[in-house]
């Protein structure tokens, strides 16, 4: 369990977002954490692509040499 302090702004906001998508102000958060967590895991694994240093081909090449050109 988590408890968080919103400002009323955000919480006004987060309120009337419940509202609209008929779900509870809970399920948005969740939702919301839960993308954020994604996006990060994807950003880092960018991150750590880029830093790999080698060759790379264009899709073109790739499927020349695996023969589904066409």
């Amino acid at each position: 369990m988590l408890e968080i302090k919103l400002a009323t702004e955000l919480e006004s906001a987060l309120e009337r977002e419940a509202r609209r998508a008929r779900k509870s102000k809970a399920t948005l958060v969740r939702e919301a954490v839960a993308q954020f967590l994604q996006e990060a895991d994807d950003y880092q694994a960018v991150l750590a692509f880029r830093k790999r240093r080698g060759r790379t081909h264009t899709l073109a090449k790739v499927k020349r040499h695996l023969g589904v050109d066409g």
